[in-house]
């Protein structure tokens, strides 16, 4: 009767013991990655606008229809553009009439100067007679003052006739250029009503229709590559510095759920949002799905490294500083990589080693 409170001290010393199940580090494949939302978009692609503003006057824009660079999208109604057109073209004819036709004023100018040359010949004969007798003595000084006089003024208005002609010959030629140049321009701008496809594509989505009002801040339709797409990848500023060109990607879209695609990382922009605060990188599928549409998204993860056959131990278990729980006692360890579930175990523990979940 004297050993029942031995057994009872023994029983209660035996149930101080850990009884929680461990769990032992274990060899495998760990890799590490960095998560980013994934979106397919076209590899080309751009909103298409309307250069001037007016109402879509006929549209030739579908959903899903390929198109050419260079095809006919839509027409804004051009019936001002007509009229200013027409206008133009009456102007540089007016002034091409002017500077070259039968009614031009430069012919006239041409036979006004034509007959005071002619004049000015006369005169100069005269004046020249009119010295001679002068300087014998013969006639008065008054009739020679006024032959003198004559062919002076008949000099003078010569050279001012060959002026003003060569004048307006300059401003009629001048009058020609800022024609034509008006008349091109209009053509222009009656161009400008036609809006055409800027690349080779399929029409992704078309938000104007016939008889609708634009500007030339309205998006009217959405245009991009047909078989080409990239990944457009947003990812935390806290993991972009670990991010680089030629980087493998695993790719799971919602709309292929049960099946990864490889892809791999092209390019980085520099620029981030300050709205979600994510950078934007591009990948490409290097085993695309059979079909892509434009808008499918889903996730990434970018593989940073991948290390096979180390030892790894569920991360809940690694407790602050590096801290594990074993029989006995914290022990400290060196980790490496981890993933989602597991960290590298460097140091500190090795497949034999019983680790239980950290208080």
């Amino acid at each position: 009767m004297k050993l029942f409170p031995l057994l009872l001290l023994i029983i209660s010393l035996g149930s101080c013991t850990k009884t929680e199940p461990g769990i032992r580090p274990s060899l495998t494949t760990i890799t590490e990655a960095v998560y980013g939302t994934a979106t397919v978009v076209p590899k080309e692609s751009y909103t298409v606008y309307s250069p001037v503003n007016g109402i879509i006057d006929r549209s030739h824009l579908e959903e899903g229809a390929v198109v050419d660079m260079g095809d006919e999208l839509f027409r804004i109604g051009s019936q001002q553009a007509e009229l200013e057109r027409k206008k133009a073209r009456q102007l540089y004819i007016s002034a091409l009439d002017s500077y070259q036709g039968e009614a031009a004023i430069l012919q006239e100018m041409e036979e006004r100067l034509m007959t005071a040359k002619l004049g000015l010949v006369n005169d100069s004969i005269n004046y020249e007679r009119q010295s001679r007798l002068w300087r014998q003595n013969i006639g008065s000084k008054q009739a020679f003052e006024t032959m003198e006089l004559k062919f002076r003024t008949a000099k003078n208005t010569v050279r001012e006739l060959q002026r003003a002609y060569a004048r307006t010959r300059r401003e009629l030629a001048n009058q020609v250029d800022l024609a034509s140049t008006a008349l091109e321009i209009s053509g222009q701008r009656a161009g400008e009503y036609v809006t055409r496809a800027e690349i080779a594509g399929t029409i992704y989505e078309v938000l104007k229709e016939v008889g609708e009002s634009v500007t030339t801040q309205t998006a009217v339709a959405r245009i991009g590559s047909t078989n080409e797409f990239v990944i457009e990848l947003l990812i935390d500023e806290v993991d972009i510095a670990r991010v680089h060109e030629g980087q493998k990607v695993v790719v799971i879209l919602d709309a292929y759920r049960d099946q990864p695609f490889d892809a791999k990382v092209t390019r980085i922009l520099p620029h981030k949002d300050s709205r979600s605060q994510t950078f934007t990188a591009e990948a490409v599928f290097t085993s695309p799905p059979a079909r892509l549409y434009d808008g499918l998204s889903g996730e990434a993860n970018i593989i940073i490294s991948r290390r096979e056959n180390v030892l790894t131990l569920p991360t809940e278990l690694i407790g602050p500083d590096k801290l594990v729980s074993t029989p006995d006692g914290n022990r400290r360890v060196e980790t490496g990589i981890s993933d989602l579930r597991f960290t590298e175990i460097i140091s500190g523990l090795d497949t034999s080693t019983v680790v239980y979940q950290t208080k």
